[in-house]
């Protein structure tokens, strides 16, 4: 058995995250989808930090672990919406000199500007020494490889599909078998993970390549290619796809749950696991969107606002997390769980509210590409 390189553990959003499209181009389930992901990204983020702090080995190290590692689905969440928003749109009109000229203006610009904001703020918070700054070898990997900060990459994984999308927009100008689409989605990752391994293709971080996302991709692509495909799917599969993702579930948190506790797992076991959970929990999560969406009810409107503004709290939330990491924990676990809680709604307040107050200004333009 060996143990496998995971992909990096962070996890986003977009078109990116919370880009609104013109209202004739929304699909009603997108904005509650997004809020729905980005919820469960800070879950995730703040789950991990709780683990550095609870007992080794305790009743609420493992509970915590267990959730953490349900929530590995965030990032695809994002890839797959990423790409079925984009394709949709793309499919009925590309310019390519405005498509590309909105890609460096919304998406590469404020990944660099982040990339710099979040090495100042390792530095500031001690976290780098000063020194760093002038490392052109780690300015390098921080660009070329989303590690900035540990939630980075994902907007790397963007902009590399962001580069592609014209070219693969021929393969879906006819309507494919989603059964078909699904297993050449998965033979195909297979491949890449086959071609990393033997050194053919050699990814440094396999977590921060948007090869290693081909299932969330392929099924974005899909089903922005075909509108109205999920919606038909939904209702005459949705407790398959409902019961792919509980017994996906059942296999992959197991094997992560594991892994994180310094058990040894094969790379191909834990792979395969990730793939097929984080593919069933997307589409399943995409249903629940279906099912949210026509309902007129104040927690439908917060999700669709958390989704509206989900990039802004993707890359905010971090520096909030990281302050609050340094308040700690309470050692009794009934508290703990409290502090966790309050943590995670001022991980998310905070951003919402800066989001608000930055809501079409020139700041927020620059900050956000938005």
């Amino acid at each position: 058995m060996t143990t496998p390189s995971a992909p990096a553990d962070a996890s986003l959003p977009t078109t990116v995250p919370g880009k609104r499209q013109d209202a004739g181009d929304r699909l009603p389930a997108v904005d509650v989808f997004r809020g729905l992901a980005i919820v469960a990204v800070v879950a995730h983020h703040l789950t991990g930090l709780a683990l550095r702090h609870a007992e080794a080995g305790s009743t609420l190290s493992t509970g915590i672990a267990v959730v953490n590692r349900s929530l590995h689905f965030v990032v695809p969440a994002f890839v797959f919406m990423t790409a079925l928003v984009l394709t949709r749109s793309a499919m009925r009109r590309l310019d390519l000199g405005k498509y590309y000229a909105a890609r460096i203006r919304t998406a590469l610009l404020p990944y660099l500007l982040w990339t710099v904001l979040y090495v100042l703020f390792r530095v500031l918070t001690r976290q780098d020494p000063p020194s760093v700054l002038a490392d052109p070898e780690r300015w390098q990997v921080w660009v070329q490889y989303g590690k900035g900060y540990f939630h980075l990459y994902f907007l790397l994984i963007v902009l590399q599909f962001y580069l592609v999308l014209p070219l693969l927009l021929p393969l879906w100008r006819r309507r494919w078998p989603f059964l078909g689409v699904l297993i050449a989605a998965f033979t195909l990752q297979f491949l890449v993970f086959w071609l990393n391994r033997a050194g053919v293709l050699s990814f440094r971080f396999p977590g921060t390549m948007a090869l290693w996302y081909v299932p969330a991709l392929t099924l974005g692509m899909y089903f922005g290619a075909n509108e109205g495909a999920f919606e038909a799917l939904w209702a005459r599969w949705r407790w398959w796809f409902v019961g792919a993702a509980v017994l996906a579930l059942a296999w992959y948190v197991p094997v992560a749950v594991t892994l994180l506790q310094g058990g040894r797992v094969s790379s191909v076991t834990y792979s395969a696991a990730n793939w097929t959970f984080t593919a069933a929990a997307v589409l399943a999560l995409f249903g629940l969107a279906q099912v949210l969406a026509p309902l007129q009810t104040r927690w439908r409107g917060v999700l669709v606002y958390l989704g509206t503004v989900s990039l802004q709290i993707y890359l905010l939330h971090p520096a909030v997390l990281g302050f609050l990491e340094r308040l700690g924990f309470p050692g009794h676990s009934a508290t703990f769980l409290a502090v966790l809680a309050l943590y995670g709604l001022i991980a998310l307040g905070i951003p919402v509210l800066i989001a608000r107050l930055l809501e079409g200004r020139a700041l927020s333009r620059w900050l956000f590409g938005r």
